[in-house]
């Protein structure tokens, strides 16, 4: 059977066990363990923080903190799994601490419709654009609708919503993501002047 990259046999591993014994070049093989792994945990914090220099400020408090407990790994999620575990642990304290919403907030809508409107309204048309908005919304009922409702009307937190419909945050924050994609293409098309 061949090994991951992150087992105990794998390139990891032997990088671990160089690191773990505090032996010669056991710097060198923590840095080399950051750059096979700095990728996927900046990729990993930066899909869940708005502020991508916060994300990467996240990335190092784990590497930080993966180098002053690397002694206490034991191996029995993998490398990987383990610094996984890390970085969730830093992004749910960078959240508590700064009560940061996570993508598909309010600011993230309000910049969609900014962004349309600017299109539209260098027509002149700011009534057309708000009442194209209106349609497209009177379009979407049922769940989604009372989704967007308690987003942006109530202004409930994705996790709030959450935990009050036992549903999926991911689940939602990506159902989120798709209502705000068609509202712009719904908007868009109302809008758009058909050529003469």
């Amino acid at each position: 059977m061949a090994s991951t990259p992150n087992s105990p046999a794998g390139p990891s591993g032997d990088l671990l066990r160089r690191v773990q014994a505090r032996g010669p070049g056991w710097m060198e093989a923590f840095g080399e363990l950051v750059r096979l792994n700095e990728g996927w945990v900046r990729g990993f914090l930066r899909s869940r923080v708005r502020d991508w220099s916060a994300a990467d400020d996240l990335a190092q408090e784990v590497f930080v903190t993966a180098f002053r407990r690397v002694k206490t790994f034991r191996g029995e999620a993998g490398f990987e799994g383990w610094l996984r575990g890390i970085a969730v642990n830093h992004l749910r304290n960078f959240l508590r601490k700064r009560r940061e919403q996570a993508i598909g907030g309010n600011d993230e809508l309000q910049v969609l419709i900014d962004r349309g409107a600017e299109c539209f309204l260098a027509g002149g048309d700011e009534g057309g654009a708000l009442e194209a908005l209106r349609e497209c919304l009177r379009a979407i009922d049922g769940p989604s609708r009372e989704l967007l409702d308690q987003r942006y009307v109530s202004g409930k937190t994705v996790r709030e919503i959450s935990a009050a419909n036992g549903r999926g945050y991911s689940a939602l924050t990506m159902q989120l993501h798709r209502l705000r994609e068609l509202l712009a293409e719904c908007v868009q098309r109302k809008m758009e002047v058909p050529e003469s």
